[in-house]
């Protein structure tokens, strides 16, 4: 008896576990085409033919490719100086963030560190209470950079969730191994660089991730602190295209440009094609570096949340 009820038991703990396993596959797979299709129709609009964006025949493949909407974007309009612009902010802003965020964590995940629950205090409350737009803009306008890469940078230099993050994953590393550091003679400054940051390559990819997201993705502070197209970052580039596209395509091409129709007969681009292109040609550089550091993603913030 008691070996028939272990069996039934069994039999359905395995029919229950293939039923979880079928439905989550089927919500994973509905999830990720929920995200996925949506990609597709903003690359397929950006590679199609104008009368068929017009005509609304585009989903989730082009019709009519061509590649002249995409040509026109990277040579005949600002997109390449406002791709520079954002590539130096979010590459320099990730380094100088990444180096304050670790030159902060490191000290206050030490117990005997002098003043710890003091600057832990004011970090936590630096988090919670925000000044304010206005007295953020002053700030930055009393330091005399305004319309410049640094107003873009400086006031991310450290985010404090990012250090509290790499904080507690510096608590979780062994001691006995910065003690045996300590007794062959290194430095706190040596001990960090050679011991604990080769020790926390998940923690620091994760984090510089976050950061470069944040840099990459950043508009509001863009528009409020520059005003020179010339330091216009990709996303204000995005927004203007987007809001301003018709009227883009009118000043650029003038009687050229169908109204009645909306379309360009000579180059078979449209409004829609051109934001579409834009907007393509602006996510493949951060798609291109995530895979190099997904892996570490998960495991990062999984390790570095285990203490507080």
């Amino acid at each position: 008896m008691r070996l028939n009820d272990r069996t039934n038991k069994m039999k359905l703990n395995t029919s229950s576990e293939r039923i979880f396993s079928f439905v989550s596959y089927v919500l994973m797979t509905i999830l990720g085409m929920i995200c996925l299709l949506p990609c597709l129709h903003v690359v397929s609009k950006s590679i199609s033919g104008g009368s068929a964006i017009l005509s609304g025949q585009i989903t989730f493949w082009p019709k009519g490719i061509q590649f002249r909407t995409c040509s026109y974007i990277l040579t005949q309009t600002g997109f390449i100086t406002s791709l520079k612009n954002t590539l130096f902010v979010t590459i320099v802003g990730t380094c100088i963030s990444m180096f304050t965020t670790i030159t902060t964590a490191y000290p206050l995940s030490k117990p005997k560190f002098v003043g710890r629950k003091l600057f832990i205090m004011l970090y936590v409350f630096s988090m919670v209470f925000f000044g304010g737009i206005v007295p953020a803009y002053m700030v930055v306008n009393t330091l005399g950079i305004l319309d410049t890469y640094w107003a873009m940078i400086l006031p991310f230099a450290i985010v404090q969730f990012n250090m509290f993050v790499v904080k507690s994953y510096f608590e979780s590393l062994p001691e006995s191994i910065e003690e045996a550091a300590y007794i062959d003679g290194a430095s706190d400054g040596q001990t960090l660089v050679s011991i604990v940051l080769p020790m926390s390559t998940p923690i620091a990819a994760t984090v510089s991730l976050l950061y470069a997201i944040n840099y990459w993705n950043n508009y509001f502070h863009a528009m409020m602190y520059t005003s020179s197209p010339n330091m216009r970052t990709l996303q204000v580039y995005l927004y203007d295209l987007i809001n301003n596209g018709q009227a883009i395509m009118e000043n650029l091409y003038g009687s050229a440009f169908g109204s009645s129709v909306g379309v360009v007969s000579d180059t078979n681009m449209t409004a829609d094609g051109m934001v579409a292109a834009a907007v393509t040609l602006s996510i493949i550089p951060i798609v291109m570096v995530y895979p190099f550091v997904q892996r570490f993603m998960i495991k990062g913030i999984t390790i570095g949340s285990v203490k507080g």
